[in-house]
């Protein structure tokens, strides 16, 4: 039933006209690329080539699939073949694991027949190939929204050096500018001989002063100017307009550089609490709700691969990304009023 409803809450959120959540999965045994099999051990049949399509058939044939979910006892796939005599030839089973999965059966010198067979239909998967062919029953998320600095216009001109600048306070907005002023930036590309950032700022005399070049790297830079007791000016300075990033804030203010797709979002922020912590993380991610008493997840990285969907997600559960390399990742929460996204850094 979990899976029922998560795909049934996947399906809804396709309707939406934001487009969010697509069909991000499917169950094997409810995709149409598989056929019913030979007996109730290898009930789901992936044909990736039969003596019917002549020189084809000699080619290497290769499935890959990417799996989310798999039943609690488990899931097999074995190849099965026609050799050069037209026997039938099965390879020994292999048991299927949560990720990437591949099988490349080897090209020959004979029109052959070629399958993949499956112990399970409740195999559930994000990605499904057949020999460089993506399958339609899944639709892969849309990648996260990406800027470069040469394209926000969050950034005004500076000098030749520094072409870039990110003004975080100037002497005009008086008290104010005495506070500590921070900038947030997590950075997805860099160009190919790097990049810096650094501070302008004018001291208590009005003299002007410039910190040394901090090299930009890739996730989360951060840099936070001091409160003062004077009015003041301080801007970021950056090296390259080539920087890319997903996330900026300015003195805890997000940029509209970069947007979150959100479905029933207002919905969800006036009706709910939802929040992930600590973020940024080095391991577990805890989920707190209010005003629900459970929710749905799935997580995707910067290139929008599903690396994990779970159900049934109550108040003050761990989500264990101790597994994940250090980067961005998207969490989506989702109900039935709607989901949200929360972009999460792991460190």
């Amino acid at each position: 039933m979990k899976k029922i409803k998560t795909l049934l809450l996947l399906a809804l959120f396709t309707l939406s006209s934001f487009n969010l959540f697509a069909q991000t999965s499917s169950l094997i045994s409810d995709c149409d690329d598989f056929v019913d099999g030979p007996n109730s051990t290898w009930p789901h049949v992936l044909v990736a080539t039969t003596i019917a399509e002549g020189a084809a058939s000699q080619g290497a044939q290769t499935y890959t699939m990417n799996v989310t979910s798999l039943p609690a006892d488990g899931a097999n796939v074995r190849v099965y073949k026609t050799v050069a005599n037209g026997n039938d030839f099965f390879g020994n089973p292999v048991a299927l694991t949560l990720g990437s999965n591949s099988i490349t059966v080897s090209a020959v010198a004979f029109d052959r027949a070629v399958k993949f067979q499956f112990s399970s239909g409740a195999i559930e998967f994000g990605a499904l190939s057949l020999n460089g062919e993506d399958s339609d029953c899944v639709i892969p998320l849309p990648p996260p929204p990406l800027s470069l600095i040469s394209d926000c216009g969050d950034f005004v001109s500076g000098p030749s050096a520094w072409p870039y600048v990110l003004v975080a306070t100037t002497i005009a907005y008086g008290e104010v500018s005495q506070g500590s002023q921070t900038y947030t930036m997590n950075v997805t590309s860099l160009p190919a001989d790097g990049a810096n950032v650094r501070v302008y700022k004018t001291t208590a005399n009005g003299n002007d002063y410039f910190g040394n070049p901090v090299a930009l790297t890739l996730g989360s830079n951060s840099i936070t100017v001091a409160e003062v007791a004077f009015d003041r000016a301080v801007k970021f300075q950056f090296s390259s307009g080539a920087i890319e990033f997903d996330a900026l804030s300015l003195n805890g203010e997000n940029s509209d550089c970069v947007t979150t797709s959100t479905v029933g979002i207002d919905a969800l922020d006036t009706q709910y609490g939802i929040q992930l912590f600590p973020n940024p993380t080095t391991n577990d991610l805890t989920i707190s709700l209010e005003g629900i008493n459970v929710v749905d997840i799935v997580i995707v990285d910067i290139q929008g691969k599903i690396l994990l969907q779970q159900s049934d997600l109550f108040d003050q559960e761990r989500i264990n990304l101790s597994g994940y390399i250090a980067g961005t990742y998207f969490v989506k929460i989702m109900t039935p009023e709607g989901s949200r996204e929360i972009r999460v850094i792991k460190h």
